[in-house]
């Protein structure tokens, strides 16, 4: 009897440490961004910055949509956000523009090459995800950010170059930027 006994306070026992193990260790929450291309164009989103709804209890992120044109050599970005008046809305600001040609240093005969993809930086990045964009025929990429103003009020957001290096044993720019 006293077996019995001891063996069911033992399994109740390790029940309570998987229990108490399983509420302290969480897993990070999920982010997902989506990147779509078709010919000379491509389209991704990712979170630039991230609220806490204290009536919810439940994080809000708020989304930049990018569009970069292959042919124009441009990168386009807004932050929508719902502004309703009456029976209007409006989903889409207005785009901020960063000019990809002179962003990684192409000259007008160049055929550039570009990939676009949005990141995150753990528990670095205070609610924002980094845009990369390479450039392959220069063996570039570049790192952007969106920010954004006083959410809410207004959407005047900047779109601003982080960071801008070569990868891996990529060749010099003047050699690749020949047609």
């Amino acid at each position: 009897m006293k077996r019995s006994g001891m063996g069911s306070l033992l399994f109740m026992g390790l029940g309570m440490v998987l229990g108490w193990l399983g509420s302290e260790v969480r897993p990070g929450p999920m982010q997902a961004s989506t990147v779509d291309r078709t010919g000379n164009c491509i389209v991704a989103t990712g979170p630039v910055l991230v609220e806490y709804d204290e009536g919810t209890r439940s994080s809000i992120p708020l989304e930049a949509l990018y569009f970069l044109d292959y042919k124009g050599a441009r990168l386009l970005a807004t932050v929508p956000s719902y502004k309703g008046q009456g029976t209007k809305t409006q989903i889409l600001d207005r785009f901020a523009e960063r000019d990809l040609a002179a962003d990684f240093g192409l000259d007008g005969d160049a055929r550039p090459r570009f990939l676009m993809a949005t990141g995150s930086l753990g528990r670095y990045n205070a609610g924002w995800a980094p845009l990369y964009v390479f450039e392959t025929t220069t063996g570039q990429v570049a790192v952007y950010r969106m920010k954004v103003g006083d959410y809410g009020k207004s959407n005047a957001a900047q779109f601003e170059l982080v960071e801008r290096r070569r990868y891996g044993d990529a060749p010099e720019v003047e050699a690749q930027t020949r047609p």
